[in-house]
């Protein structure tokens, strides 16, 4: 009796310490986010006080509709929205077929295809960017939203993570589709797909959030503010003898918000594809 009530307090007492130690990381990484969100709201003088204030007093919100008439902010807000949608539909279908293709069609060099895709992942986009830059520059979509989108319309991380999650398939699920006279293109878009429904919506998530945060491939491709997104277009607060501090904190928190609100809608099928992916 006294073994299982000391099991019991020391799993009570394990739990309490492992939801402390989440509780204090979760505090650590709000902290960035609460300072931004404070600063928004602050008057410019208060903005570099030393010791700084949490509380912003008074606390002007008008820094928000400021933010949105200094700057071409619904602008900036349309294309980074017309950039995402087509970068994550490109990546849906385009790693998901090559995805599949790696999982479940043998072919010749299909190994060598996917160290390549490996390699890739360990390649940063500083090291292509000047290749990139000449190959857009020659096809004249500098200034476009096709520069803006064609180099982000597959994903080495997508491709992995899609062949990963039709491994997990078990392969008499395909084995009964071809006895039963189903083609390869049926699988795939009626048995493949649907059956990896979380890990495709983990992938739109992901790619989503690389896009709409993009701040390089933007500032190498877009000159013209028409075509700016909103990572390059809050630079603007930074100017070099001056910095707007509370209007670039409130045109970051705005930036945040439609990322935010699709987490925490999707949280619950993100979770699940990661959690899936690997699994085999």
């Amino acid at each position: 009796m006294g073994g299982s009530q000391s099991r019991g307090f020391g799993n009570l007492l394990s739990r309490g310490i492992y939801i402390l130690i989440l509780t204090f990381g979760a505090m650590v990484m709000l902290i960035p986010f609460l300072w931004t969100l404070s600063t928004s709201l602050k008057p410019l003088s208060q903005a570099l006080v030393f010791p700084p204030h949490w509380v912003p007093h008074p606390v002007l919100w008008g820094n928000y509709v400021g933010t949105w008439d200094t700057v071409p902010m619904a602008q900036w807000f349309l294309n980074s929205a017309i950039v995402s949608i087509v970068v994550v539909i490109g990546n849906l279908v385009l790693d998901s077929l090559a995805g599949y293709a790696l999982a479940r069609i043998d072919f010749r060099g299909r190994s060598l295809v996917f160290f390549g895709v490996i390699a890739m992942l360990m390649i940063p986009f500083q090291s292509i960017m000047l290749p990139v830059y000449i190959v857009l520059r020659s096809l004249g979509l500098i200034n476009s939203y096709a520069g803006l989108i064609l180099p982000q319309l597959v994903s080495a991380m997508g491709v992995f993570l899609m062949r990963q999650a039709f491994l997990a398939i078990p392969r008499e699920v395909e084995e009964s589709a071809i006895i039963d006279g189903a083609g390869r293109w049926r699988i795939f878009w009626q048995m493949a797909l649907p059956m990896v429904g979380p890990s495709l919506l983990t992938l739109a998530l992901i790619i989503f959030m690389g896009s709409w945060n993009n701040f390089l491939l933007p500032l190498l491709v877009a000159n013209n503010q028409n075509f700016w997104t909103l990572p390059l277009g809050i630079v603007m607060f930074q100017q070099q003898y001056y910095t707007n501090w509370p209007y670039l904190m409130a045109a970051a928190v705005m930036a945040t918000i439609p990322i935010t609100i699709i987490f925490l809608v999707f949280q619950r099928w993100f979770i699940q594809g990661i959690s899936t992916t690997g699994m085999k």
